[in-house]
């Protein structure tokens, strides 16, 4: 019970960040007031709109109009099924996982349970190809910084989209090994019944932060993309 209400708290507070950090960037009346109250007032009516908007233009042929029209699909033959593979693996490993989790009592089981470990398996490899090859894209190495005040500026230290998004890549890398490293050590003759029950709770809570990681990066990578090609994110319902 207690992971379920830990899992909508935090799928509803990135969800909300998120929200909020396209309110800030692209409305004007956003930029018009540094009142709190009045602030989180106009956001509530603009989050309101934009979720009567989306219900009204989403659909499931809506829908697959954009996916049809991702970027994906323009990737050479290697790097797109890479990805597929990647995205499709973690899909399916997170529907299953926190609808079992967080919806059925019983938890994960059945044919759901196989599924679920051999989508685990395809993920490691996609991820660890994934790192090895494209890991490079989302290494930032500053300039050589030199012993003066300039350090202590607080626009250099800010807190940017660019930054965060390297941030939310690396967490998810890593959310990702600790679920590859807590599926398989209960597998091998090396815990007893605390060890496990410990591992199983390690599992649950490395696929939460991988996911909220994966919400981060894919919310503020959709948008930077909106932003500067609009044709881009003209397809997605409620755009």
């Amino acid at each position: 019970m207690l992971f379920a209400i830990i899992t909508v708290l935090a799928a509803a507070g990135t969800f909300l960040g998120l929200a909020f950090h396209r309110f800030r960037t692209t409305r004007e009346e956003a930029r018009s007031t540094i009142l709190y109250a009045e602030l989180l007032k106009k956001f509530a009516a603009w989050l309101a709109l934009r979720t009567v908007q989306m219900s009204r233009r989403a659909s499931p042929r809506a829908w697959w109009a954009y996916l049809k029209g991702l970027p994906l699909w323009g990737e050479p033959v290697l790097a797109k099924w890479l990805h597929v593979c990647l995205f499709g693996s973690f899909l399916y490993l997170a529907a299953s996982g926190f609808v079992f989790a967080v919806v059925i009592p019983r938890g994960l089981f059945g044919f759901p349970l196989v599924g679920h470990v051999m989508a685990g398996g395809l993920f490691a490899v996609c991820l660890v190809i994934t790192v090895l090859f494209e890991g490079r894209a989302f290494i930032s190495v500053p300039k050589p910084a030199g012993l003066s005040l300039a350090l202590l500026d607080p626009r250099r230290m800010g807190i940017t989209p660019a930054r965060v998004k390297l941030w939310a890549f690396w967490i998810f890398v890593l959310a990702g090994f600790l679920l590859t490293v807590s599926a398989l050590l209960p597998m091998l003759p090396l815990l007893r019944t605390p060890g496990q029950k410990f591992m199983f709770e390690f599992h649950r809570y490395s696929a939460l932060a991988s996911v909220i990681a994966a919400m981060v990066f894919g919310g503020l990578e959709l948008f930077s993309r909106s932003r500067t090609d609009p044709a881009a994110g003209a397809g997605a319902p409620g755009n």
